[in-house]
């Protein structure tokens, strides 16, 4: 069943561990939702100034909850020794992983990722918070391009129990040398300077693919934080325009008072040089049919990404109206208000072409905004229209494995089956998945799930055989992967028992719908809706074997 916290929280999958203790996913029994819990080994709380600490950080945290660019706080408590703290479950991939695969980013998406962050960052400090271990490894870029802000609380937590052990003393470093201020490598305390320091390693890092200082020893680049300038980031990226490498240079001064003057100014100094004054898109993984919601497989080809933007017409001061309107659409669609905001897109399209062009970032972004919209207002089968014709723009201009054209393929994909369009829909995930194969490897969870849609849609064209033998080939994969208890593998498991007893074996599907709702009652509880209705497929499927 796993290890339970408190009578509340069972704890289910470990996602990673470090110095502190372990990352689970985890099951909130009494709200019946998936949540993340940090759970800190008990040789790290031995003092009552780190639990108080801690908890103390904990509540501040929590004053952020609702904010799109921090992760959210649930609760933290204490159990058998050791503190936890219980966040939402976010889903995508750490800045870190994304900068290993692909290197410097694109100036409008850089420019978008470090303005989020900017955006988090000036509501923690306004709530008196100081994150004090800002790196590229706890920056999540979600599905949608949202960037979120990992781990708040808990490197003062560290800070209170290395102090506790009189670590600092014999020259202990909280933080990590990359990214760490020059008044953090001096065992200082870390104010708001500190954190927009680290913000500035990495968009310096974005944008030139190497961190401003690098030495084979972590004590080397301590003392080049200390004693040394950065290069220019414009001698390694010439297309950099000077404001943007004055503002990475900014950051990176030794003095805390000669940097900006707080996270609100660097966001607002940044929004100029981004991909749009919203979210950019970015790598994801993707959400199950019927309705998606990530922004598109990130690229196998990153140079080419970076190259395409350089040498994309570009504008010096964007149409403030227009980018007050583009504003506005973001500002409704995020309130729902998806047909006022297609609407909208659609009239702002012909002032984009004539401000940055037909095959500019901005324009192009904007139409995939438009079909993505119009989907999203109930009106699929137009949408499809629109990503048809975007996907074989985009194709040409960027090619058929950059993350836009990946997205809009998906996209493509998705609205299809949504118009009840499955061969188009069976079709486009199908040639798909080869490119995502090449781009991310074939155990990638964009992979897995674009194999469960493919078998779903060809389920829905009514192909149920053949739905079957792809999904004898994927729950394997997904068990191996993924684990037998995770929401894609129980969602393939289901997508198998049904599409069996399609194909004329009821008897067949009535046991492994047995087999499910088992698995439904060992994680859920006999009396979780996902086990009731599992319940109910099981008896409609053994009616059926009997009465064929």
């Amino acid at each position: 069943m796993g290890r339970m916290l408190n009578g509340r929280y069972r704890l289910v999958e470990s996602l990673g561990a470090g110095g502190m203790g372990e990352v689970w996913r985890a099951v909130d029994e009494r709200l019946a939702r998936t949540v993340a819990v940090k759970l800190v080994r008990p040789d790290n709380v031995d003092s009552d100034e780190a639990v108080a600490r801690f908890q103390r950080e904990a509540r501040l945290t929590g004053q952020l909850s609702g904010h799109a660019n921090v992760v959210i706080l649930h609760d933290f408590g204490e159990h058998e020794g050791s503190v936890y703290a219980v966040m939402e479950l976010v889903r995508g991939r750490t800045l870190s992983a994304i900068l290993r695969d692909t290197g410097p980013q694109p100036i409008p998406r850089a420019a978008d990722w470090a303005g989020q962050v900017s955006s988090g960052l000036a509501a923690a400090h306004a709530a008196g918070i100081v994150h004090r271990d800002i790196k590229p490894a706890n920056l999540m870029v979600l599905d949608d391009g949202t960037v979120k802000i990992l781990d708040f609380g808990i490197a003062g937590f560290h800070q209170a129990v290395t102090q506790s052990r009189r670590l600092t003393q014999t020259g202990a470093i909280i933080g990590t040398p990359l990214y760490m201020s020059p008044e953090q490598a001096r065992c200082e305390n870390v104010g708001a300077a500190g954190d927009l320091y680290s913000l500035g390693t990495i968009l310096y890092q974005m944008l030139t693919g190497r961190a401003p200082f690098r030495h084979d020893e972590p004590l080397g680049v301590l003392r080049m934080h200390l004693m040394e300038h950065p290069r220019p980031p414009r001698e390694l990226r010439p297309d950099l325009p000077a404001d943007l490498d004055s503002l990475v240079l900014s950051l990176l001064a030794k003095a805390p008072t000669d940097r900006p003057g707080n996270a609100r100014t660097v966001r607002e100094r940044l929004l100029p040089f981004a991909a749009r004054p919203g979210r950019a898109p970015a790598p994801s993984d993707a959400p199950g049919p019927p309705e998606p919601n990530a922004a598109g497989p990130d690229s196998a080809n990153p140079a080419q990404a970076t190259t395409r933007t350089a040498t994309s017409p570009t504008v010096a001061e964007p149409h403030r109206d227009l980018e007050r309107r583009l504003r506005e659409i973001e500002d409704l669609a995020e309130e729902g208000h998806f047909a006022a905001a297609a609407q909208r897109t659609r009239s702002c399209l012909p002032e984009l072409e004539r401000a940055y062009g037909p095959e500019h970032p901005e324009t192009l972004r904007a139409r995939r905004k438009l079909a993505y919209l119009t989907g999203k207002s109930g009106d699929p089968e137009r949408a499809v229209v629109l990503y048809r014709e975007l996907v074989t723009e985009l194709d040409r201009v960027y090619g058929r494995r950059h993350p836009e054209t990946l997205a809009a393929r998906y996209y493509l994909a998705s609205n299809a089956g949504r118009a009840q369009d499955h061969t188009t829909a069976a079709r486009v995930h199908a040639e798909l998945l080869p490119d995502l194969a090449a781009a991310h490897g074939p155990d990638a969870h964009r992979v897995l799930t674009t194999r469960l849609y493919l078998a779903f849609e060809v389920g829905e064209t009514g192909e149920h055989g053949r739905a079957v033998a792809l999904l004898d080939a994927l729950v394997p994969d997904l068990v191996r992967v993924l684990g037998p208890d995770h929401g894609t593998t129980l969602r393939a498991r289901h997508y198998h028992a049904a599409y069996t007893g399609y194909a004329g074996a009821p008897a067949d599907a009535a046991r492994l719908y047995h087999q499910l709702l088992a698995e439904h009652t060992r994680i859920h509880g006999a009396g979780h809706s996902e086990a009731a209705r599992t319940r109910a497929r099981l008896r409609h499927w053994q009616d059926r074997a009997r009465c064929p």
